[in-house]
């Protein structure tokens, strides 16, 4: 008879220090595992990972690079990772070999494709499963509703609680269906802020009525259902309706009276990385990473060196030596976290991982194809075919959470599109007097201007380019390739295109709108900015 216990059963045979290891999600430099950084996660038993795009090259590596951490915690402890990433689609994805590209969650709620999210969330965790990677940073239930923030946007659904509630619950039902864990963020919600916690520390202000009106609805309905989400990401954010002092990640208030008692939350709480400036410029890294346990977090994600990596690590541990955390308290931690792996089965062997899958590519073109959305059109300008047209946009960039994709600006693409007469320029993101004039200079001659915003709604320079052509008496077809916000700053535009996201897929699906070779199918799911 076989009487070896299973890891979950194992709580009581673990160390003190083994414990303090699982409740840490680091990362690591580079695409594989040193010896250096082997004897550091031995040496500390640190016991869960979180990639980025620096880690994760070619498909066959990352897997091999996924299995050689499971090796080294096995070693050392016999308790097999959690391996994670960021992989919302859009701009915020990390795995592009052996993984689909889908689009940001605005684009899949622009598309109309309702139906498709939760076998979409599914095709994600195939892939990632297949990677060795089995918890996945999303989504973001987050409602933007908030034209300035600067962190979110496109990665919410909406700014409609209902219809962010539906969307994500669906994508979350496919993903943890595939046998990868969802990490809904970030708790109580980050949609109405204007200020980036990987900065600063950002506060909301709303009363509770507010909150329960539109920030929670998303978290509640994802916590209520029955195949609800089964870890949550806190927000470095401070709530002032439920605690005016501390950040959620840090705040007993909120983790524990509100989110785990009065909410009935019983999954994981995960933390936002604790390096970010919320909370390492107020409180240091370290000591935020004790206030959080005791808040009732229970995994901290730690991206830093390793070094830091092994101060945190010895600061909790202490603080449990000394009876500052009770050890009950990290018991109870430690036990959820077994029996989430278990419940994902992270000692099975998962599938090999191909390089491409036609049938989930096949959806994310059709999902971008039809998030497409005409927000404000006219007939005498579109479809821009046979006319003499002067293209504008910035290069390829992305925020402090993107990792900006190697591609061609819109604006190349677009002058290969059109080809005969029309010219094109790249711009700054943030253009300032000297640069607009010479874009003016440039646009003489041509009365149609294609231009193509990012993220104008924060970068004036592009709003004062745009009023600058309009003074000049341009007509202008503008194509936003984030936030769809940005028609509030550019009024008087002729047409108004809205794509989401600055990838080569949208912008491909963006030109063959204008040009007439696709229809717009799109609808935009944040309320009108033509009527604001």
């Amino acid at each position: 008879m076989n009487t070896k216990k299973h890891f979950s059963e194992r709580l009581s045979e673990l160390t003190l220090e083994e414990k303090v290891g699982q409740l840490f999600l680091v990362a690591l430099d580079g695409p594989t595992l040193t010896n250096e950084y082997k004897k550091h996660f031995q040496r500390h038993k640190l016991g869960n990972f979180i990639f980025f795009k620096h880690n994760l090259t070619d498909y066959k590596s990352i897997r091999q690079l996924s299995d050689s951490l499971q090796s080294t915690v096995k070693e050392s402890v016999g308790i097999p990772a959690f391996i994670s990433v960021d992989q919302e689609g859009g701009m915020v994805t990390r795995v592009y070999s052996g993984a689909t590209h889908f689009p940001s969650n605005m684009a899949v709620a622009a598309s109309g494709m309702f139906d498709s999210i939760d076998r979409m969330g599914e095709m994600v965790a195939t892939e990632l499963r297949a990677l060795g990677i089995n918890l996945n940073h999303a989504p973001s239930v987050d409602v933007n509703n908030n034209a300035d923030n600067p962190v979110i946007g496109i990665r919410s659904y909406s700014d409609d609680p209902q219809a962010v509630a539906k969307m994500g619950m669906s994508y979350i039902q496919g993903l943890q269906r595939g046998g990868v864990m969802a990490n809904a963020k970030h708790f109580p919600g980050h949609g109405d802020t204007n200020m980036d916690s990987h900065l600063d520390l950002p506060a909301v202000n709303h009363e509770m009525e507010r909150l329960n009106s539109i920030e929670l609805v998303p978290f509640k309905a994802v916590i209520s259902n029955a195949n609800g989400v089964d870890s949550i990401m806190t927000a470095h954010i401070i709530f002032k309706a439920i605690d005016n002092a501390l950040p959620a990640t840090l705040s007993h208030k909120i983790l524990t009276e509100f989110l785990r008692k009065e909410l009935g939350f019983e999954g994981l709480v995960i933390t936002d990385c604790m390096t970010m400036n919320a909370i390492k410029t107020y409180y240091t890294t370290e000591k935020g990473c004790i206030m959080a346990l005791k808040a009732g977090a229970d995994i901290l994600c730690l991206n830093a060196t390793p070094e830091i990596q092994a101060n945190c690590y010895n600061a909790v541990l202490e603080a449990v030596k000394s009876e500052e955390i009770p050890i009950d308290e990290i018991d109870a931690k430690v036990q959820r976290i077994l029996d989430h792996k278990k419940k994902y089965s992270l000692c099975c062997t998962p599938d090999q991982p191909i390089e491409k899958y036609p049938e989930h590519e096949a959806l994310s073109d059709e999902i971008s194809a039809k998030s497409i959305t005409l927000v404000k059109g006219n007939d005498t300008l579109l479809p821009l075919t046979g006319k003499k047209v002067f293209i504008i946009s910035p290069r390829p960039s992305g925020t402090i959470v993107d990792d900006v994709i190697e591609q061609e600006s819109f604006c190349k693409k677009a002058a290969t599109e059109f080809g005969g007469d029309c010219k094109f320029t790249e711009i700054s993101i943030d253009p300032d007097e000297n640069e607009i004039n010479a874009v003016l200079s440039k646009a003489e001659g041509f009365d149609i201007v294609l231009y193509a915003t990012y993220n104008a709604v924060l970068n004036p320079g592009q709003v004062h380019l745009f009023d600058a052509l309009k003074a000049a008496g341009k007509q202008i077809v503008t194509v936003s390739l984030r936030v769809p916000y940005d028609i509030w700053k550019l009024e008087g535009a002729d047409c108004y295109i809205a794509a989401y996201e600055y990838t080569d897929r949208a912008v491909d699906n963006a030109i063959k709108a204008i040009v007439g070779k696709l229809d717009f199918v799109g609808k935009l799911p944040i309320s009108n900015p033509v009527n604001k």
